[in-house]
């Protein structure tokens, strides 16, 4: 079976066989200077090619074409960071994370807010508010506070978004039909569905509630932030906060059930089928990351790049929604409902219910006539 090996030191140095990295920043010489001259090219794409959409699209087909002929300068680099996202917090999500948290924060308050408050606010409410809430509730530590990579990448990204020349960087990521908005959003993708992955794992290692402890944290690390933003008044739909609820709880049970308890089940195993041997297992459990309930390298994989992907087409308007979302609101939801309807299950079901309170509406009616 091909799969991703394990150094000493626990660190995975390659993905069926396409060798990998710690971090982007371990990558040799040429490939970050052929990363480097990508990403200039996304920030600092000519306005010709945004003025109609077939200038837009060849630009795109270039930048695919380049990606998939020198796949070691950008295969290699994305597939590290997908991977080591369940070891560590790469500086290529956390950095454009934060500048989005800042950048929200200031589209929503204008240029006039006080530094102080567009600094801390932005942290809680649009950066790391969900994490910090996770750990809170889950009785953890807050990483969100102690991780040396965040506080300082949160002040970088903060001052790009205040402080970059001409206030490019900030007005780029807000024209929607920009790359340097596509490729932030979706570092931002990545974050979004990575961080309940991880607060999932990390309950499953340090708590000893396996089943529902895991759910919940990835549940309140995804939806804590948005659910923060509701009650404060940041946020006024509830649309918004629904989608996020539903798409959360789905993803979190996904990964606890192919990741958590894919390694509480020993004779078992997702991908494999049923398990014959002690040697076999261990494979598997070694393959699944099980000492650390980290989930395999190719489901981290399949996951992050179906929801990266997904959210990129939806930014552009190619789909709509979500279809965890749509299942939950049109199907599961929706026959539930009819389940309640026709067994007249609680009081807004109950037509007896109904009719009294009709009754009792034309009655009072009547007095006020």
């Amino acid at each position: 079976m091909a799969h991703s090996s394990t150094a000493a030191h626990g660190t995975t140095n390659n993905f069926y066989g396409i060798p990998v990295v710690d971090d982007i920043f371990d990558a040799s010489g040429w490939q970050l200077k052929s990363l480097s001259i990508i990403f200039l090219a996304i920030i600092f794409q000519p306005n010709a090619f945004r003025k109609t959409s077939i200038r837009s699209i060849a630009f795109w087909t270039a930048i695919i074409g380049v990606a998939f002929a020198t796949p070691s300068t950008t295969l290699v680099p994305i597939l590290s960071t997908i991977i080591h996202t369940r070891s560590s917090y790469p500086y290529i999500i956390v950095i454009p994370h934060s500048f989005i948290a800042a950048a929200t924060y200031r589209s929503k308050h204008g240029n006039d807010v006080h530094y102080l408050q567009s600094l801390l606010l932005a942290f809680f409410l649009y950066g790391f508010g969900g994490s910090i809430v996770s750990d809170l509730f889950m009785g953890l530590p807050v990483t969100a506070l102690a991780h040396a990579r965040i506080i300082p990448c949160y002040l970088i990204g903060w001052s790009l978004v205040w402080f970059s020349p001409f206030d490019m960087l900030f007005q780029s990521y807000n024209n929607p039909s920009s790359s340097l908005h596509y490729f932030l959003q979706a570092c931002e993708a990545v974050d979004s569905v990575t961080t309940p992955m991880g607060r999932i794992s990390r309950s499953a290692r340090e708590l000893q509630n396996k089943t529902t402890a895991p759910i919940m944290a990835g549940l309140l690390a995804g939806f804590g932030g948005a659910g923060i933003r509701y009650a404060v008044g940041e946020s006024t739909s509830i649309a918004a906060l629904e989608a996020g609820f539903w798409k959360t709880i789905s993803y979190s049970l996904l990964w606890w059930w192919l990741a958590v308890r894919n390694c509480q089940d020993g004779d078992y195993d997702f991908f494999a089928g049923s398990v014959k041997d002690d040697e076999e297992r261990q494979l598997l459990q070694e393959i699944n990351e099980c000492e650390s309930y980290s989930g395999s390298d190719l489901l981290r994989v399949i996951f992050v790049v179906a929801h990266t992907l997904w959210m990129i087409l939806a930014g552009t308007g190619i789909v709509s929604g979500h279809p965890l979302v749509w299942l939950w609101r049109e199907i599961i939801l929706k026959v539930g409902l009819f389940f309640f309807k026709f067994f007249r299950i609680g009081p807004i079901n109950n037509d007896d219910s109904e009719k009294h309170k009709h009754r009792k509406e034309t009655v009072q009616s009547k007095k006020e006539d």
